[in-house]
């Protein structure tokens, strides 16, 4: 699998209870292939506005980063307090999906 040098952000080992970091928005960047170029994280309140408000800012940072991104193979998840996946936000910023509870 082909990856791009440039690496925003690298993949963190899972916490103790399997959680990742609380309150951020994952925006895993991949190109028209679906080749992943690189992951960026920005902090979000908990709140829908918070997480579209971050959701946009790491989309801008994907952009400026990888000239070949590509909006909607690049996938974005927001994680709770805990740390778990709990939203799915859609390429466009105009839905915020809650994923099933596993």
């Amino acid at each position: 699998m082909k990856t791009s040098a440039i690496q925003i952000e690298r993949n963190r080992p899972a916490r103790r209870n399997g959680a990742g970091a609380p309150d951020v928005v994952i925006r895993e960047a991949c190109d028209r292939d679906g080749i992943v170029l690189g992951h960026l994280v920005a902090s979000h309140d908990g709140t829908p506005e918070g997480i579209v408000a971050a959701a946009r800012r790491a989309t801008q940072r994907m952009f400026d980063a990888f000239a070949d991104a590509c909006n909607v193979n690049s996938r974005i998840i927001a994680t709770d307090g805990s740390g778990r996946p709990r939203w799915r936000v859609s390429p466009n910023l105009a839905v915020i999906e809650e994923l099933a509870a596993t």
